[in-house]
Protein backbone atom coordinates (compact mmCIF):
# COMPACT_ATOMS: atom_id res chain seq x y z
CA UNK A 1 0.00 0.00 0.00
CA UNK A 2 2.35 2.17 0.52
CA UNK A 3 3.80 2.30 -3.18
CA UNK A 4 0.56 2.80 -4.26
CA UNK A 5 0.28 5.80 -1.89
CA UNK A 6 3.71 7.14 -3.19
CA UNK A 7 2.76 6.58 -6.87
CA UNK A 8 -0.61 8.64 -6.31
CA UNK A 9 1.73 11.38 -5.03
CA UNK A 10 4.09 11.59 -7.80
CA UNK A 11 0.65 11.32 -10.10
CA UNK A 12 -0.73 14.43 -8.27
CA UNK A 13 2.69 15.72 -8.39
CA UNK A 14 2.88 15.31 -12.21
CA UNK A 15 -0.60 16.50 -12.55
CA UNK A 16 -0.06 19.94 -11.02
CA UNK A 17 3.24 20.63 -13.01
CA UNK A 18 1.49 19.65 -16.04
CA UNK A 19 -1.79 21.59 -15.08
CA UNK A 20 0.87 24.64 -14.54
CA UNK A 21 2.35 23.82 -18.09
CA UNK A 22 -1.02 24.23 -19.21
CA UNK A 23 -2.07 27.52 -18.06
CA UNK A 24 1.61 28.92 -18.89
CA UNK A 25 0.82 27.73 -23.04
CA UNK A 26 -2.62 29.49 -22.60
CA UNK A 27 -0.93 32.79 -21.29
CA UNK A 28 1.58 32.26 -23.70
CA UNK A 29 -1.68 31.68 -26.50
CA UNK A 30 -3.28 34.53 -25.43
CA UNK A 31 -0.06 36.83 -25.76
CA UNK A 32 0.50 35.73 -29.54
CA UNK A 33 -2.96 36.44 -30.09
CA UNK A 34 -2.77 39.89 -28.23
CA UNK A 35 0.54 40.69 -30.65
CA UNK A 36 -1.66 39.60 -33.92
CA UNK A 37 -4.22 41.93 -33.34
CA UNK A 38 -1.90 44.45 -32.93
CA UNK A 39 -0.17 43.84 -35.90
CA UNK A 40 -3.61 43.88 -37.82
CA UNK A 41 -4.46 46.89 -36.33
CA UNK A 42 -0.60 48.62 -37.05
CA UNK A 43 -1.15 47.17 -40.88
CA UNK A 44 -4.52 48.94 -41.42
CA UNK A 45 -3.08 51.75 -39.76
CA UNK A 46 0.15 51.59 -42.52
CA UNK A 47 -2.45 50.81 -44.89
CA UNK A 48 -4.97 54.55 -44.43
CA UNK A 49 -1.57 56.32 -44.02
CA UNK A 50 -0.32 55.18 -47.50
CA UNK A 51 -3.90 56.23 -48.86
CA UNK A 52 -3.67 59.17 -47.62
CA UNK A 53 0.11 59.94 -48.36
CA UNK A 54 -0.83 58.96 -52.13
CA UNK A 55 -3.98 61.65 -51.84
CA UNK A 56 -1.55 64.04 -50.57
CA UNK A 57 0.90 63.64 -53.01
CA UNK A 58 -1.63 63.77 -56.32
CA UNK A 59 -3.19 67.22 -54.39
CA UNK A 60 0.49 68.19 -54.12
CA UNK A 61 1.28 67.61 -58.08
CA UNK A 62 -1.63 69.09 -59.36
CA UNK A 63 -1.24 71.79 -57.13
CA UNK A 64 2.55 72.23 -58.68
CA UNK A 65 1.12 72.03 -62.06
CA UNK A 66 -1.34 74.61 -61.53
CA UNK A 67 1.16 77.12 -60.08
CA UNK A 68 3.40 76.48 -63.33
CA UNK A 69 0.76 76.90 -65.24
CA UNK A 70 -0.35 80.06 -63.21
CA UNK A 71 3.26 81.31 -63.13
CA UNK A 72 3.72 80.85 -66.67
CA UNK A 73 0.28 82.91 -67.52
CA UNK A 74 1.70 85.60 -65.40
CA UNK A 75 5.03 86.04 -67.24
CA UNK A 76 3.09 86.35 -70.41
CA UNK A 77 0.74 88.72 -68.72
CA UNK A 78 3.88 90.80 -67.84
CA UNK A 79 5.68 90.23 -71.35
CA UNK A 80 2.26 91.74 -73.06
CA UNK A 81 2.04 94.51 -70.71
CA UNK A 82 5.41 95.64 -71.36
CA UNK A 83 5.35 95.00 -74.79
CA UNK A 84 1.94 97.48 -74.85
CA UNK A 85 3.67 100.35 -72.93
CA UNK A 86 6.72 100.21 -75.06
CA UNK A 87 4.57 100.61 -77.98
CA UNK A 88 2.41 103.65 -76.70
CA UNK A 89 4.30 106.74 -78.01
Amino acid sequence: MDDSGAILCQISSLKDMLDQVNEEIEESFQITREIESEIVKCSEIQSALAAKESNLMKTAYLLHFEINGLMLVSGNNKNTLTDTLLDVP
